[in-house]
């Protein structure tokens, strides 16, 4: 009864809040706590009254027939219990006095508890008391071993008119009790010694007013011992009270536990009314809703909900128990047989049973809800507030059903049947809204190449049917790790979960199923690659992250300007200079492995190679005369040169799509050391591209023919690197080049080192690359897979 919803309607005393919180624990089995506590009390007292008992030098004043009288009749009066606290009060004053004093005083404790053990085993023989009761009765005499003491002590019977000893083998008495007791119930129930002390003071105050009662009766049967039997009536009226008492608290105890139920109702119900506002648009959630709240509004104990639809059948259980399942499966049963609410008995059980019909016009959905409770059948109010229950549920299902169609709808492409653009920023806001230590995403953006000249050539209805077959393939290629979705026209994505050892198949197979060939045609798609949260927090952003990269990486789409632009230029180029565009397409491939090397991102990657392949357009304004002069240039004319690094900025610049390639243009003839032109930069103010355009360029260089000299070889040009390395070039793109050179000779001199850069056909390594490089720039614990 420590229920906090119930504080304020407890009581506030400590002695009555004691008797509320110990009322349940009367009832129930003994701990071996309480065990181990009641005995070892009971033991002690034992050896301290069997040694009072020897001492004891009156023995000629002992009668036993009168010791089996007051014996028999203290047996009688400790079953007359007032609940109080912990425990009982109990008048024993009434029969106490008149031992002490008609009996001697040192036999008194163990026949007070000799009368206890009686008294409880009466109760146990009537079956209204437990057999461990006998036991813990022992130490409940503790109370006569006080007053007993200081009556021997006194050496004799001390008359009616010497209050003195009568009072201070009361005070002895209540003392002796109160420390027994705090003893006891501190070690077995572990209750305060303030608030025992509480206690104590109340039943110090009953004592005190029956002792001079049994004092007049002691002195009368002194004379007379059947004048004992004067404390009968006054037993009996104290045993009516004491029934009352018990009976009150046993009806307080009750109507506290009703309330707490009901309030417990009260706080189930309010709370099943959020769960319906959080939940109203939930198939799942309604239903449980149903009958959780039918089982609390009904104070039933346990119920069932079934449903059987067009998807799959719903079993939904609450508190159901070997006890009550009879009655419910048979409520149930009676239901699918006549289709009608009715309730069924089974023992002591009844059970409660309503159709249910949740269906639409193109979803049935039908069931039956049954409730259970026990000892009392359901009336007719509360069958028809579980109808009215069902049919609520009943029309907020078809809103439910509705506006899962309206939001299918909403969030659906309607060619491909695959997530919509707001679906998949539903999706990706919900995996932003996760802790970062949640497993991370790849987001996929593609865009389909050719499929403009298949809609031009096939009409727009094979159009549409290759973008349903594609999407149906990428639905399958992602369905083990993540969602494919249509964004709109050509453009697909997919939003695939990083699982290292299965992401870059997961990839492939998406790459793949977006390719398709015919006669006449060829589908592919190229591919953008953003990981989610690591580089974007916003799904706008990270669309355009990944718009931006798959731009970046699209390669044979004609309608492209930077690629149309590049294509002019090189063409130039070669028309002018035949030796400089194939020079200038062999720094490209350089470069585009120095980049990767040097894990530059997709974007920056392809600007390097573009400016590596464009970074001689400039010369197309130096006279051949001097390009091709046998012997070593005057200043004015390398005056002349150095001006190529400019035009070719200016030229590019011409172009907005090339403008970022522009400025690694101007700065490839840059030194490390500052001794470079056109501006004189030095070390890190060159750009990265720049710099790794410049160690290209140089081997290429050093490794062809000249007008002025002969190539050098390849390893006199890798020693002039080396030599240059802090000094004209930078130490960290030397070493890369080294590297990539050295695995370029590994693998044979006819090796293409970067296929997909020169014909653009290996889209899938191109994709499954670009995601390796953002594992391991961005989540290294992907790294082992």
């Amino acid at each position: 009864m420590s229920t906090p919803a119930l504080d304020d309607a407890r009581a506030t005393a400590p002695a009555e809040r004691l008797l509320e919180d110990s009322w349940e624990q009367r009832s129930r089995r003994t701990s071996k706590r309480e065990l181990r506590a009641e005995t070892a009390a009971g033991a002690l007292f034992l050896l301290c009254a069997g040694a009072l008992a020897v001492t004891s030098t009156d023995w000629q004043r002992f009668d036993p027939a009168l010791a089996a009288l007051l014996v028999v009749l203290y047996g009688l009066v400790s079953r007359i219990e007032f609940p109080m606290g912990a425990g009982f009060a109990v008048p024993s004053y009434l029969i106490l006095a008149p031992m002490l004093l008609l009996l001697p005083a040192a036999t008194v404790p163990l026949l007070v508890a000799i009368g206890l053990v009686l008294g409880a085993f009466g109760q146990w023989a009537v079956r209204r008391g437990r057999a461990d009761r006998m036991l813990f009765s022992i130490p409940d005499a503790w109370h006569a071993l006080g007053p007993a003491t200081v009556l021997v002590l006194a050496g004799s019977v001390p008359g009616i008119d010497q209050p003195l000893i009568y009072v201070t083998a009361f005070i002895a008495g209540c003392l002796l009790d109160l420390v027994s007791a705090i003893a006891r119930e501190a070690a077995a129930l572990g209750i305060a010694p303030r608030v025992q002390m509480r206690v104590a003071s109340l039943i110090w105050v009953i004592d005190a007013c029956l002792a001079p009662v049994g004092l007049l009766v002691a002195n009368a049967a002194r004379q007379d011992p059947t004048q004992l039997l004067l404390i009968l009536p006054l037993s009996v009226l104290l045993m009516l009270f004491a029934r009352d008492r018990s009976a009150r608290i046993a009806q307080a105890q009750h109507r506290l536990e009703l309330l707490g139920r009901e309030r417990h109702r009260l706080q189930g119900a309010v709370s099943r009314l959020g769960d319906a506002f959080a939940a109203r648009l939930d198939l799942d959630a309604l239903t449980d809703i149903v009958l959780s709240g039918a089982v609390e509004a009904l104070d039933a104990v346990g119920g069932k909900l079934t449903l059987d639809g067009p998807d799959r059948r719903r079993v939904l259980e609450a508190g159901i128990t070997p006890a009550i399942a009879p009655a419910l499966n048979a409520a149930a049963a009676s239901i699918g047989a006549s289709g009608e609410a009715g309730q069924e008995q089974r023992d002591d059980v009844w059970a409660l049973g309503v159709p249910i019909d949740f269906s639409s016009a193109s979803r049935p959905v039908r069931g039956a809800i049954a409730i259970a409770r026990s000892g009392r059948a359901f009336r007719e109010d509360e069958m028809a507030l579980l109808s009215g229950l069902v049919e609520r549920g009943r029309r907020a299902a078809a809103d439910i059903v509705a506006h899962q169609a309206l939001r299918e709808q909403a969030m659906t492409d309607p060619l491909t049947g695959l997530g919509n653009r707001r679906q998949l920023a539903t999706d990706l806001g919900d995996h932003l809204a996760q802790p970062w230590a949640s497993a991370p995403r790849v987001l996929l953006l593609f865009d389909l190449d050719g499929f403009k000249g298949y809609n031009d050539a096939f009409g727009h209805p094979a159009g549409d049917a290759l973008l349903t077959r594609l999407g149906a393939k990428l639905a399958a290629a992602a369905e083990m790790h993540g969602s494919a979705y249509r964004l709109g026209g050509d453009e697909f994505c997919v939003l695939l979960e990083v699982v290292p050892e299965e992401l870059e198949p997961a990839v492939a197979a998406a790459v793949n199923a977006l390719t398709e060939a015919g006669e006449g045609f060829m589908i592919g798609a190229s591919c953008g690659a953003v990981l989610i949260p690591h580089e974007a927090t916003d799904p706008d952003y990270a669309l355009q992250l990944a718009d931006k990269r798959m731009y970046s990486n699209k390669r044979g789409r004609t309608s492209g300007a930077r690629k149309q632009t590049q294509d002019v230029l090189m063409r130039i180029i070669q028309a002018r200079q035949p030796r400089l565009a194939e020079h200038s397409s062999d720094v490209g491939v350089l470069a585009l492995l120095v980049a990767r090397r040097l894990r530059m991102s997709a974007e920056q990657i392809d600007e390097v190679v573009r400016a590596a392949e464009l970074h001689d357009v400039g010369k197309v304004g130096i006279p051949d005369a001097i390009l091709e002069k046998p012997a070593a240039l005057d200043v004015g004319e390398w005056d002349f040169i150095r001006q190529h690094t400019l035009l070719g900025e200016r030229i590019l610049n011409a172009a907005p799509a090339l403008r970022p390639v522009a400025n690694i243009v101007r700065s490839s003839h840059e030194r490390w050391d500052g001794g470079g032109y056109p501006d004189g930069l030095v070390a890190h103010q060159i750009p990265l591209g720049a710099r790794i355009v410049a160690v290209c360029d140089a081997y290429e260089a050093m490794v062809s023919d000249r007008p002025y000299r002969r190539a050098l070889g390849h390893e006199p040009a890798l020693a002039e690197l080396r030599s240059e390395a802090g000094h004209q070039f930078d130490p960290q793109v030397v070493e890369a080049f080294l590297i990539e050179v050295a695995t370029l000779r590994e693998r044979g001199a006819d090796a293409d080192p970067a296929p997909e850069h020169h014909t653009g056909a290996n889209r899938t390594d191109q994709a499954t690359a670009d995601v390796r490089e953002l594992l391991e720039r961005h989540y290294p614990a992907a790294r082992g897979g």
